[in-house]
């Protein structure tokens, strides 16, 4: 499974390389930002080796730094043209011209924080009602 996945990060990296003709000029503008990717490659790896380390917690913990470094990798890459456009009569979706208004926005961030919060109880509770119960499970074997 983890090969399917790497296989489909090479080919969304290479259509990213043809939609976007300089790919990487935020990294090179900003090399701080290469912290997101480097986190998204340190949990794909560990997903590759999720067999030895025999915890769930460790799996969890990759699979949620790989998203993270996915995610913030992509919005840093394509900060602050969302949406090139293709001709000139439309212009480029940008973070700018697509925002909502300042009300809609600071709504928006306190109905977030509540979003997040529930989101991070969700999370702790599954983790501690299926804490342990796959310890005698071989891993990879379902």
């Amino acid at each position: 499974m983890n090969i399917v996945l790497c296989v489909l990060i090479l080919v969304s990296v290479f259509v990213w390389g043809k939609v976007n003709l300089n790919p990487l000029q935020n990294f090179i503008k900003y090399p701080m930002l290469i912290i997101f990717p480097l986190i998204g490659l340190v949990g794909l790896l560990n997903l590759f080796r999720i067999k030895k380390f025999k915890k769930d917690g460790i799996g969890f913990l990759s699979s949620s730094l790989f998203l993270f470094g996915a995610f913030a990798s992509t919005a840093s890459a394509l900060f602050p043209v969302l949406l090139p456009s293709t001709n000139a009569v439309n212009p480029s979706l940008t973070i700018f011209n697509a925002s909502a208004e300042t009300y809609g926005l600071t709504i928006g961030i306190y109905w977030w924080i509540i979003a997040f919060v529930l989101v991070i109880i969700y999370f702790v509770t599954q983790y501690k009602i299926f804490k342990g119960k796959m310890d005698d499970v071989p891993y990879g074997h379902h």
